[in-house]
């Protein structure tokens, strides 16, 4: 069985997987693709399975490059690429009926001037990701320091009644653990666990529903009681999900088996 995982950085908990499968017998095969020259006319498909860890653009062109060749990654290629858009994941998780904050798209920034006059709003690159760009905009005279000419993603700046929420997925398995934002370290993404409610389990399906993946990672805010989905990331970090290593070495192991046998990579266990 072979693994390829392209990736911007190592986490610990995908360092402490990799091992875990090495262990296994599992060759694992590591690409940076923002470290290294890359010969085009050498791409080719050579493992079984392909773990997409990083969102950036070479990475994901490697990664569609493997995927117009036949390659199986998880999670697939295709969504991954959708999911970059914070626009396209907004809008998929109110079709899939995911609460959202309101939420408005435009290129003007003097577009938003009119929508801070219902309260402030929090604005986003609309391909950023780990939370880099993201800002509260509170007065119009903020308003100048955005990008112009480019996609704005402006959401109705929901005041969290807390810590903000983190529901992690792998295959049928739902954690919760409760981070405060904005993150100050790397230690703070290791949050603290916390049982997760009906009604966040309902809402995580939902999502997985929505994407076709089984693994991921949903940010919630709590604003008056009621839950905002605010992102949805097409891995994670998976930091402060007991026993994480574990687990995604678990998961990328079957997944590549299935893969293997020719099954869809989506798990079908039982939820829990």
């Amino acid at each position: 069985m072979r693994i390829g995982i392209i990736l911007d950085q190592m986490t610990p908990n995908v360092e402490q997987a990799v091992d875990l499968l090495s262990r296994r017998g599992v060759r694992v095969d590591l690409t940076h693709p923002e470290r290294q020259l890359i010969s085009l006319s050498r791409v080719r498909v050579e493992n079984d399975l392909y773990l997409l860890k990083s969102g950036s653009d070479i990475a994901l062109t490697l990664a569609g490059a493997l995927h117009a060749l036949g390659a199986a990654t998880l999670n697939p290629y295709p969504t991954v690429a959708m999911m970059r858009n914070k626009i396209i994941v907004t809008r998929v998780l109110q079709a899939a009926g995911v609460p959202t904050p309101d939420s408005y798209l435009t290129t003007r920034i003097d577009d938003l001037a009119s929508l801070l006059e219902s309260g402030p709003l929090i604005v986003k690159p609309y391909q950023g990701s780990r939370g880099e760009g993201i800002r509260v905009i509170r007065h119009v005279r903020e308003l100048i320091d955005l990008p112009a000419n480019e996609p704005i993603l402006a959401q109705r700046y929901e005041e969290p009644d807390g810590r903000d929420l983190k529901v992690f997925c792998i295959g049928r398995r739902l954690f919760g653990v409760r981070r405060i934002w904005p993150l100050r370290t790397y230690q703070d993404k290791a949050g603290e666990p916390f049982p997760l409610t009906p009604q966040l389990r309902d809402l995580a399906w939902r999502c997985g529903r929505a994407f076709g993946i089984d693994l991921f990672g949903m940010d919630v805010v709590l604003s008056g009681g009621r839950p905002y989905v605010v992102d949805v990331n097409k891995s994670g970090s998976f930091m402060g999900v007991p026993d994480a290593p574990t687990l995604l070495a678990e998961h990328i192991y079957a997944a590549c088996q299935r893969s293997m046998r020719g099954e869809p990579l989506l798990h079908r266990a039982a939820a829990t």
